[in-house]
C-alpha cells in the first residue's frame, strides 16, 4: 500500500495524476533557492511508493534522464502505487556539473541523514531522507563514474542478513545488470542506500555510465536505467508484464583501490578483464616516462571500473576491483 503523500514546497506543474515541482532547503544570497526537484505521479490504484533519485554526486548525469524520460511515458491510469521520481537530488552540483556542493563543498553521499541545523548539504540530506526516503516502499538511487572513472553497469545491493537485504539482492537482481555489487565492509558512510537499509527500507544503488564513455554509449545507458527502473516497477506489482529476462549474473564485492603516488595513469588492464592476484593493473609514470609506481592486483579478480583521466593524484581511485562471489 502506499505510504504518506509526498508533500511539495513549490508546485510547478499538477496535470492528470502528476505533480513537479520543489522542496525547498534554503533561501541563497541573490534570492534563488537551494532545492530538490521532485516528480511525482500517483496511480489510480493503491500500490507501493517507488523513490527513484539520481546526481546525489551531481556529474552523474544517465540516471536524471532516464528518471525523467520514463516520468513523461508513465500513464496514472495504469500505475499502481506511486512513482516519486528525484533527477537532481544534489541540485546545485547538477547544475554546476560537479560531484559535490559547490556551496560548502560536501559530498552528499556520505552524510546521511543529514542534519536540518548545519551545513546546507547536510539539510539537503535530512530533508531527502524525512520528506522523500521515509515515505518510501522501495528505492533506486542512481550513481554513476562521474567525470573521472568508468565502470561496468552494477547494481549495489545490501547484505542478505535480514529481510531488508534479502529483498535489496532480489530488487537488485531484477534491475537486470550483468554485475550484483554486494556493498559489504564499505571504506566510507553516510551512503543514502546503507541508510535506508537502517530504517527497514530496500535500496539498490546502480552504477552506471560516465563521462568517458557518454560520446558512444550515452544513449544506452540511459536506456539501461530506465528500462531497470520499469523491471522493478513491474515485479513489485507496480506496472503489468513482467520483468525481461535477465542476463547470466556474477555477484562481487568492490574494492576501491587507490594510486600511492600521481603522475600519468597508464592502463594495463580492461573493463571485465580477469586478473590474478600481483598482475600489474596501472603502471604510474613521471613526465620524463620513468615509473614511478605500479598498481597491484591484491587477489585473483575482476575488472569492474578504472580511473578514466590521463593523469592521476596520490590516493586517488586507480582501479574499481572486483572478488567474484561464489
Amino acid at each position: 500500500m502506499s505510504k504518506q503523500r509526498i508533500e511539495l514546497d513549490q508546485v510547478v506543474r499538477e496535470e492528470g495524476g502528476k505533480r513537479e515541482g520543489y522542496l525547498r532547503i534554503g533561501r541563497k544570497p541573490d534570492g534563488s533557492w537551494v532545492s530538490i526537484p521532485v516528480i511525482v505521479i500517483e496511480g489510480r490504484a493503491e500500490g507501493p511508493t517507488l523513490l527513484v533519485d539520481a546526481c546525489a554526486h551531481g556529474d552523474e548525469y544517465e540516471g536524471a534522464e532516464a528518471i525523467i524520460g520514463l516520468a513523461a511515458s508513465l500513464d496514472p491510469s495504469t500505475l499502481r502505487g506511486s512513482f516519486v521520481g528525484v533527477p537532481a537530488l544534489n541540485y546545485d552540483a547538477f547544475c554546476a556539473c560537479e560531484r559535490i556542493s559547490p556551496i560548502d563543498s560536501t559530498n552528499l553521499n556520505r552524510i546521511f541523514p543529514g542534519n536540518p541545523r548545519t551545513f546546507v548539504t547536510q539539510r539537503v540530506a535530512y530533508a531527502y531522507t524525512e520528506r522523500l526516503q521515509k515515505k518510501a516502499d522501495a528505492i533506486i538511487s542512481f550513481h554513476g563514474g562521474g567525470t573521472v572513472l568508468h565502470l561496468e553497469p552494477l547494481v549495489g545491493y545490501q547484505p542478505q542478513d535480514d529481510e531488508v537485504g534479502r529483498r535489496t539482492r532480489e530488487l537488485a537482481q531484477v534491475f537486470g545488470t550483468k554485475v550484483l555489487w554486494r556493498m559489504q565492509n564499505l571504506p566510507f558512510e553516510g551512503v543514502a542506500a546503507v541508510e535506508a537499509k537502517k530504517l527497514g527500507i530496500p535500496s539498490i544503488l546502480p552504477e552506471i555510465g560516465s563521462h568517458c564513455g557518454r560520446l558512444y554509449d550515452r544513449r544506452k545507458n540511459i536506456e539501461l536505467c530506465g528500462a531497470g527502473i520499469v523491471n522493478v516497477m513491474r515485479h513489485l506489482g507496480m506496472l503489468e508484464g513482467k520483468p525481461e529476462p535477465r542476463p547470466e549474473q556474477i555477484d562481487a564485492e568492490l574494492l576501491y583501490i587507490h594510486a600511492s603516488d600521481g603522475g600519468i595513469h597508464r592502463l594495463e588492464k580492461g573493463i571485465m578483464e580477469r586478473v590474478k592476484a600481483g598482475e600489474t593493473l596501472a603502471t604510474v609514470t613521471d613526465v620524463f616516462g620513468r615509473t614511478v609506481s605500479t598498481v597491484a592486483a591484491p587477489y585473483d579478480g575482476i575488472v569492474l571500473g578504472f580511473w578514466s583521466l590521463p593523469v592521476i593524484q596520490p590516493g586517488d581511485w586507480s582501479y574499481l576491483y572486483g572478488k567474484i562471489l561464489g
